[in-house]
């Protein structure tokens, strides 16, 4: 299985700029003469796997007749965001947990995109994984796909994961580790972030260690570096884990708001080198390329974002004492068929 690694040259910028990401995953391809990604044999520490059986990244996407920038007619992108320690240029040097879930519905044949946010504590089955682990977070399932050598690994155990439980076809991923979205943000020059409610976090966890410090941001329009927009995206402890995705989606969409700003184009040099070695995909050079051509053509307006909330799932605590949440299905298959455009 091809896994890329955005680490080099120019061609590694505008991809997924559109979707206001903090992966920012892809390059500036359309300027002649820039090269694209390299390819990375597989994360570093991770042993090689076969080829994957659901959701196969190396085979194209069928372009769709009529299809803006040429590409197919809707793809779905998860995001995924990993608290590796490791620091960014290190790459991801072994597997772990995805902290952050998010898809991403790109449409083609009418330039728009959708987001769906999960909560990192869904528990659900895990297909391929019935002999060691039937069930587990959703959180989990990149990572043991990765340990426990599935074929095709995280990126496939992942993909095969949603499709099972929630009937979503995924047909790339991108991720990203913490410490690259802030080093991302930091080369932006920060963004402009819309609190609607304020935060009160007597308990945010520091980042090195094990100790925690208090964690203050007020209501309303506030400019936030890496570390803080970090932060707002993760704390949850005045709430829930429902609250912090929606403030994810916040986070995202002000990165969309600030790439297409015109002061962004003198700090292209800065996020290009924040971002080398940081960001695994498979998506193709092809389909950067028609991104990187979409992107541009999708108005924020046409941009709707959606999450799985605490009335669409019933809370239970496993039998080693785990607080998770089990999926109301017949409540979610609305939510889907809406950002699936259905």
């Amino acid at each position: 299985m091809r896994r890329l690694l955005l680490s080099t040259g120019l061609g590694l910028f505008l991809g997924f700029c559109f979707l206001g990401t903090i992966f920012c995953a892809t390059g500036l391809l359309l300027l002649g003469g820039l090269t694209g990604p390299s390819l990375s044999g597989n994360v570093k520490g991770v042993s090689p796997t076969a080829a994957p059986t659901i959701g196969d990244p190396v085979e194209p996407l069928p372009t769709a007749a009529g299809a803006t920038c040429g590409g197919p007619k809707q793809m779905v992108i998860a995001l995924l965001g990993v608290d590796d320690r490791s620091k960014p240029e290190e790459g991801y040097t072994h597997p772990t947990r995805t902290d952050a879930i998010m898809l991403v519905n790109v449409r083609f044949d009418s330039p728009s995109a959708s987001l769906l946010s999960f909560p990192r504590d869904l528990f659900v089955p895990l297909p391929n994984l019935e002999n060691v682990h039937e069930q587990g977070r959703l959180n989990t399932a990149f990572m043991f796909g990765e340990v426990y050598h599935v074929p095709g690994g995280g990126p496939a155990e992942f993909k095969a994961t949603v499709e099972f439980n929630f009937g979503i076809r995924v047909d790339r991923y991108v991720m990203v580790n913490f410490g690259a979205f802030v080093k991302t943000v930091d080369a932006l020059g920060g963004i402009d972030v819309e609190v609607p409610d304020a935060i009160y976090d007597p308990e945010f966890p520091d980042d090195v260690g094990d100790g925690s410090f208090i964690l203050e941001i007020p209501a309303g329009r506030q400019h936030m570096d890496g570390k803080t927009a970090l932060h707002y995206a993760r704390t949850r402890h005045q709430d829930d884990d429902y609250h912090r995705v929606k403030r994810q989606q916040l986070v995202l969409l002000a990165i969309r708001d600030k790439l297409f700003s015109p002061e962004v184009v003198p700090q292209i040099p800065a996020l290009l080198d924040s971002m080398r070695d940081s960001i695994q995909t498979d998506l193709s050079p092809a389909e950067i390329a028609a991104l990187v051509c979409l992107g541009p053509q999708i108005d924020r307006a046409s941009i709707t974002a959606h999450s799985i909330d605490g009335t669409m799932v019933i809370p239970w605590t496993t039998p080693t004492g785990g607080r998770v949440s089990i999926p109301n299905r017949e409540a979610i298959a609305p939510l889907v068929e809406e950002f699936l455009g259905e």
